[in-house]
């Protein structure tokens, strides 16, 4: 089918255009122009003035059974996943394939050491021992359909307890085994000092902007590394202050299943210390002054996080922190597509995929417009904005966070001797 948008403000990844109208052929933007593009035949939908973006792009999520059919709904069309069991991952390749759900790319397992984060999640994972390892690490993950690999480097320094972490010397060994496989590789760091600490090791992207305060020469080396940076502000939401129940743009999407869960989760257990936000705010605000490419990413299904609705709060936070509303646009289309090599994707030009999304009003001057959405279309097929809520997909979702959370409390409750 062809589809022809028109009378649209259109913002193409980086910029508000002069272009008003969108045509859609075979999964991909036939052109761009104004409303002479329409032909007779073409489906028609008038914007009514509304802001067309690319679809938008979650550059840090963890799946869940069903998760990339939630995104959707939400106007995430591509999600980045940063640790995911095979299984899991099988699962979710083979559903985006359908035009019913985000496409997804996946780090697969991520590399830690024995024991180290997140094992008290998802263990049991194949863990990493050494620099003798990454070879034959990286190409299991290929194995697996890994698009991406993924690091980790916590000591537990920046959160409630010591873990095993790699040493910065296996994490180098790791990322030059995966670019030899054509592979990016994020890194899961918390501090300022682990971030500093892996710029030598070829690392192409931070995971999370560090929770303690980055140094103006620590902004300035990361800067000088040239790797970006995903944000993940949304982590906020699950603790004191968070607010996604308080979105009714989003909680009508939402439903009254995981609403429960986002209730149940105001009221969890927190350590006694905890990260610092307003320093992660600050420390995005600078690394962007700074020129560093920033990568809009929740971290969802983290406590306080949904799929797809937290990005919309992720491009709030980045506005708080003191982006451009334009510039928290850029962070989640066209900038995610360079940095991980999505050339197909993040714009809207003429043989891109048609990944677009259709919002009432002005998200590049006002970004609380982003969670009211028109329309969504995935390679050109207009997604049911409402299939998700009540689904099988849904149940399928909540039971495994469920299961996910009872496996997490068990362990804190061992390690720390607490009562939950």
């Amino acid at each position: 089918m062809t589809t022809t948008i028109t009378g649209a403000r259109v913002f193409d990844g980086e910029r508000r255009t002069d272009h008003t109208a969108v045509r859609l052929a075979d999964g991909r933007i036939a052109a761009v122009g104004d409303d002479t593009l329409r032909r007779p035949g073409d489906e028609h939908v008038d914007a009514c003035g509304g802001t067309l973006l690319p679809g938008l792009i979650d550059a840090h999520v963890h799946l869940l059974p069903g998760a990339p059919r939630q995104a959707l709904t939400f106007g995430v069309t591509t999600v980045l996943d940063m640790f995911s069991k095979p299984d899991t991952v099988r699962e979710a390749l083979a559903r985006a394939a359908g035009p019913d759900a985000a496409d997804v790319r996946s780090s697969s397992v991520g590399a830690t050491a024995p024991g180290g984060h997140p094992s008290m999640m998802y263990a049991p994972f194949p863990c990493v021992t050494g620099p003798q390892d990454a070879e034959r690490f990286v190409a299991d993950r290929v194995a697996e359909g890994a698009a991406h690999l993924k690091v980790l480097y916590d000591d537990g320094t920046g959160g409630p307890m010591p873990m095993p972490s790699l040493a910065v010397p296996t994490i180098a060994a790791l990322a030059e085994a995966a670019h030899r496989a054509g592979l990016v590789v994020a890194a899961h760091v918390s501090t300022a000092r682990g971030a500093v600490d892996l710029l030598p090791t070829g690392v192409d992207v931070l995971a999370h902007v560090p929770f303690d305060a980055l140094t103006g020469h620590q902004v300035a080396a990361i800067a000088a590394a040239g790797i970006a940076v995903v944000s993940t502000l949304s982590v906020a939401d699950g603790f004191p202050g968070g607010a996604l129940l308080g979105e009714p743009a989003l909680v009508r999407r939402l439903g009254p299943a995981w609403c429960a869960v986002l209730e149940r989760q105001r009221r969890r257990w927190r350590p006694p210390q905890l990260p610092d936000f307003a320093a992660a705010r600050a420390n995005a605000r600078l690394l962007h002054e700074a020129g560093v490419p920033l990568l809009a990413g929740t971290d969802a299904p983290n406590p306080g996080t949904v799929h797809g609705a937290s990005l919309h709060r992720e491009l709030g936070h980045l506005v708080a922190a003191g982006l451009p509303p334009a510039a928290a646009l850029t962070a989640a289309t066209a900038r995610p597509a360079d940095v991980f090599g999505l050339a197909d994707r993040g714009r809207i030009r003429p043989g891109l995929r048609a990944d677009l999304v259709l919002v009432d009003g002005h998200p590049d001057e006002d970004i609380t417009r982003t969670p009211h959405l028109a329309a969504v279309w995935k390679q050109g097929v207009r997604a049911d904005l409402d299939a998700y809520t009540g689904s099988a997909d849904e149940q399928a979702g909540l039971a495994a966070l469920r299961a996910q959370t009872e496996k997490v409390v068990a362990a804190v409750r061992d390690r720390l001797g607490v009562e939950l």
